[in-house]
């Protein structure tokens, strides 16, 4: 295993907190929505280490985030969803940006990131309950996952352009 620089590390812990307190943050106004629909800002952690740190990095940042973040807040019923839909969604954003990025930006990454995340925590559901019919809210979380992944994908484009990691 590759060891990690201490700035490495110390960005890896900051990532993790900051996607903490959009966690948790967003868990506590996520009752004005739809149920089970989020915006995902704590996905703007999560991408801007995608960018900064690289495809492990980010997969890091979203499986400690989130499980830290149930821990905290959301219960530890909300674990598999949660570290589910962020390992995954971390997974198709890290592929679709050695693939497709910079014709894919990163709002389109985060779009990816939103929709992966939505499909594993209806899979997670229907495993757990025993019903593929919980496959038919996949078209109200895919239009809210749009809407969120827009927002976290401008927000990680800003938090990206602001630290210099891109340039305009």
């Amino acid at each position: 295993m590759k060891k990690l620089s201490a700035k490495k590390i110390t960005v890896l812990s900051l990532m993790i907190s900051v996607g903490i307190v959009l966690q948790i943050a967003e868990s506590m106004l996520s009752a004005f929505i739809v149920p089970g629909g989020k915006l995902g800002l704590a996905n703007i952690a999560t991408v801007w280490t995608l960018f900064y740190l690289g495809g492990g990095g980010s997969i890091l940042v979203a499986l400690l985030r989130s499980t830290l973040g149930c821990f905290l807040y959301g219960g530890v019923s909300a674990i598999p969803y949660s570290v589910g839909g962020a390992v995954i969604s971390a997974l198709f954003m890290w592929l679709f940006k050695k693939l497709f990025y910079p014709k894919l930006s990163e709002v389109g990454i985060s779009v990816i990131g939103a929709f992966f995340h939505n499909l594993t925590q209806i899979a997670v559901a229907s495993v757990i309950f025993g019903s593929v019919s919980l496959f038919a809210y996949l078209p109200v979380l895919t239009i809210l996952g749009c809407i969120g992944g827009v927002i976290s994908g401008y927000g990680a484009k800003i938090f990206c352009h602001k630290t210099g990691l891109i340039k305009k």
